[in-house]
């Protein structure tokens, strides 16, 4: 009997079950799975279909990849594939997606013509031009251009060229004249360049070398001139690489992958709003009682980091905005260990307080202590608010140089130590006047404290320091320390600095051999053909005397450009400190570059020279700072020496920028790795195994000195830029 009773069961279960018939959607999209809006529409469509039908579903999708294989052959060969995989099964519901609406309409005329059907397209008027059917409704999903145009000129307003990026497929190339229209009725003030029928390569030279007040934007980039097929976003990574202007988009996948954003359409959002209402199919509904009109799922996005490049500030963004990627703050990443920070610093800082307090009580007692002053270097004096020895420790021996200031009046209690400098300045002794002015100074309030050093007797250096002491009544802490062997510590390495660099510079000669050889025999030789020509005229009869003159002439010219040579080298080659002077920096420059122009074409290398228009005054040590342009220009020249011929390029140039005179020396060499940038003005660190590692020490001692900068860079293909700044006269 039980086992009937479940027979029954069964038996009465099977109608039930058959008449639970399980649904079917059939979604056509245009692309392949790999081109992310497609990827994340069909993902969107069938996870919202699965999650909010009651009853079982199956969601197939057909992807019909015709950017990539969009000839009328391929699409007879879809019609007749599609007829014979779908010829026995039966629908539920359709739904196309964008440029495949076409295609499937053809199909559901012939397979499945009451089978419901809903289109999404790109633009209002495609829908519109729809055949009107009961089973058909045409929605659309704007994709905003002229938006986007607009907002990338409201954050850009300097923007003076706006460049449209669209591939080469059957699809774009029919798009490229309404999106072309589109681009310049948004923006009929800028001048528009449009960028299609390229090959990825050409795309990317061009858009490298537009010009910096330029927007981008890109559509798509599906398949190049040549026929390889793309991926627009992996196109977009590639142009933001290689140093695009800003580009904007219409697509919100490639959000985070370099475009700073726009009105951006959110694909997944579009999934789920078209699964809804296939839902409603699914439930009986016919396609012509759909809502018509368009689906919103613009976005205004924007990428913070993309800002952040542009210096784009976030208050010219419309309101609404969504600003993805921010990088977190100090607070967000760090919250513990700054909360410790604050609370760790709280606690010492009550601790200060205490300190200081017990520290104010006890003063009093500690300011006299003779054992301190006894402990510290040097002789050190207390005075009262007049200047008088109020304590002092016993005067040093090394005091000798202060000569007739009398060091035995100086450090006794009583002695008149204010006094005592000041009869010193009154009787001649012209060093010791920034000393009197420093003690009337602490003394009188004016100054908290100070430090002087003034010369002695017998080359001795003195550094006095003073400080007010925080007592009512006044009064400072006075010091007196010989540091004649700091002064001449920094003499000698100064010698020695100046030592390195004449041998730096006389090293850079010898390697300039050749062409200083060149730059020689060229007027040389112009001097003895002229000579031997006018030989030849003084023999003949008449003589051409205005032809003799005029070979004179060069002679005299010729001679005098030799000896501008032998002057500059001699000049370069000199020991020892020139005078400051005031120099055209264009000027130093040009004379460097003539140096060493032989020199450049005998390495087969390319040297551009672009000075300022208008002279650059500095003032300095001409000779030094032709050192400092004739070292970048040779490790320049050094650098490039590895490339292919061709490709040995070096630029000086020269410009005033902000009270600055500025020099860079670029080059298209092998370049400068982290490790070497971070070493390369250290002394003896080289990359060439014969230099010495010096120059560029040498080079940046001689612009501190001058009160110049000097730093290197790193281009971003290949390459290395130095830059050297130095105050205007």
């Amino acid at each position: 009997m039980r086992f009937l009773g479940v027979l029954f069961v069964l038996l009465t279960a099977l109608p039930l079950a058959a008449a639970e018939r399980v649904k079917t959607v059939l979604l056509f999209v245009p692309e392949d799975v790999t081109v992310p809006s497609i990827s994340d529409f069909a993902r969107s469509f069938r996870r919202t279909v699965l999650s909010e039908w009651s009853g079982p579903v199956t969601v197939n999708i057909e992807y019909l990849d015709m950017a990539w294989f969009g000839s009328a052959g391929y699409e007879r060969a879809l019609r007749d594939f599609y007829l014979v995989k779908h010829r026995t099964q039966r629908p539920d519901a359709l739904v196309v997606f964008a440029d495949a609406t076409p295609f499937l309409l053809k199909l559901q005329r012939e397979l499945w013509p009451e089978v419901p059907l809903i289109s999404i397209l790109n633009d209002e008027f495609l829908a519109e031009a729809l055949p009107r059917s009961p089973y058909l409704r045409g929605n659309w999903a704007d994709l905003d251009v002229p938006g986007t145009v607009k907002m990338a000129l409201r954050l850009l307003p300097e923007t003076r060229h706006v460049v449209l990026v669209l591939g080469s497929s059957q699809r774009e190339v029919e798009a490229w004249s309404f999106v072309e229209q589109e681009v310049r009725s948004a923006a009929p003030d800028r001048e528009f360049i449009g960028l299609t029928g390229l090959t990825l390569e050409e795309l990317l030279r061009r858009v490298h070398e537009l010009p910096e007040d330029s927007v981008v934007l890109l559509i798509g980039f599906m398949q190049d001139a040549k026929g390889q097929s793309l991926i627009s976003r992996d196109v977009l990574q590639l142009l933001h690489a290689n140093g695009s202007p800003p580009i904007f988009s219409v697509h919100e996948t490639m959000l985070g992958k370099g475009i700073v954003g726009g009105l951006l359409m959110d694909y997944e959002m579009l999934g789920q709003q078209v699964a809804r209402r296939t839902l409603r199919l699914l439930k009986g509904e016919l396609a012509s009682s759909l809502p018509p009109g368009p689906f919103d799922t613009n976005l205004i996005a924007f990428d913070a980091r993309e800002l952040k490049r542009w210096r784009i500030p976030e208050s010219r963004l419309p309101p609404g905005s969504v600003v993805h990627f921010r990088e977190p703050g100090l607070w967000e990443r760090y919250h513990w260990p700054v909360t410790g920070v604050l609370v760790a610093g709280l606690v010492q800082a009550v601790l200060i307080v205490v300190l200081l307090l017990e520290r104010r009580r006890r003063m009093g007692a500690q300011r006299l202590n003779l054992a301190v002053l006894d402990s510290l270097p040097g002789s050190v004096a207390i005075l009262d608010g007049n200047g008088v020895v109020l304590r002092a420790n016993p005067a040093s021996s090394r005091l000798e140089g202060l000569g007739a200031l009398r060091v035995e009046s100086l450090f006794v209690s009583g002695g008149p130590y204010l006094e005592a400098f000041s009869e010193a300045a009154r009787t001649g002794l012209s060093e010791v006047v920034p000393v009197v002015s420093l003690l009337q100074d602490v003394l009188a309030g004016r100054a908290r404290e100070g430090v002087v050093e003034f010369r002695g007797l017998l080359d001795t250096w003195f550094e006095l320091r003073a400080r007010r002491l925080e007592l009512p009544e006044g009064g400072a802490v006075v010091s007196l320390v010989d540091v004649s062997p700091r002064r001449r510590a920094e003499m000698e390495a100064r010698q020695a600095r100046d030592e390195r660099a004449h041998l730096e510079r006389v090293a850079a000669v010898g390697e300039l051999g050749v062409s200083i050889a060149h730059e020689l025999n060229q007027p040389l030789a112009a001097i003895l053909t002229n000579a031997e020509t006018a030989q030849r005229l003084l023999q003949r009869s008449p003589t051409d005397f205005p032809l003799l003159r005029e070979m004179l002439q060069d002679i005299i010219a010729d001679d005098k450009r030799a000896g501008e040579v032998i002057r500059h080298m001699r000049a370069l080659l000199k020991k020892g400190e020139s005078p400051l002077a005031s120099h055209d920096f264009n000027e130093l420059v040009r004379q460097v570059t003539r140096l060493v122009g032989n020199d450049a074409q005998l390495r087969g290398a390319t040297l551009t020279l672009q000075l300022a228009e208008s002279p650059l005054p500095v003032k300095g040590d001409g000779v030094q700072l032709q050192q400092v342009a004739l070292n970048l220009i040779v490790n320049a020249l050094d650098a490039v020496s590895q490339c292919p011929p061709g490709e040995r390029q070096v630029w000086v140039r020269t410009r005033r920028v902000e009270g600055l005179v500025e020099l860079v020396v670029e080059d298209t060499g092998v370049g400068l790795s982290e490790e070497v940038l971070e070493r390369i003005f250290e002394p003896f660190f080289t990359t060439r195994p014969e230099g010495l590692g010096m120059g560029l020490a040498i080079s940046r001692s001689i612009l501190e000195v001058h009160q110049g900068r000097l730093q290197g860079e790193r281009l971003p293909d290949r390459g290395a830029r130095f830059r050297c700044t130095l105050p205007l006269a």
